[in-house]
């Protein structure tokens, strides 16, 4: 009985571990890997864009421009999650890392997630 116990909480801790490095706030893995963050601006699958926004081919403010969401906006976007990319500053936001999937009928790419609301 002891050792399911053990066991049970080991698990518990590993997920616990696993669930605190994707709550926002938190730091990013140490190794670097890109990592699924919660994100209110995308909370039921849509988000309203607050700028002029660009729209990239990856999550880094080098990547190509695939085009740009233009303010009041709504793009389909990748619910309740945010992908840690590249650093940028933008619509009020310093130092972010924070981007999300947005797409719509003609257009798909990554976006920072300060920009949206």
């Amino acid at each position: 009985m002891g050792k399911i116990i053990r066991s049970r909480l080991i698990v518990t801790l590993a997920v616990a571990a696993a669930v605190g490095l994707a709550l926002p706030g938190v730091a990013g893995a140490a190794d670097g890997s890109t990592q699924l963050r919660s994100n209110t601006a995308c909370n039921d699958g849509k988000a309203t864009a607050s700028e002029n926004v660009a729209i990239r081919t990856s999550t880094s403010t080098s990547a190509a421009l695939v085009t740009t969401a233009l303010k009041g906006q709504t793009w389909a976007c990748g619910a309740n999650s945010v992908i840690l990319g590249g650093r940028y500053t933008a619509c009020g936001t310093s130092n972010g890392n924070g981007w999300f999937y947005v797409y719509n009928d003609n257009y798909a790419g990554y976006t920072v997630s300060g920009c949206w609301g």
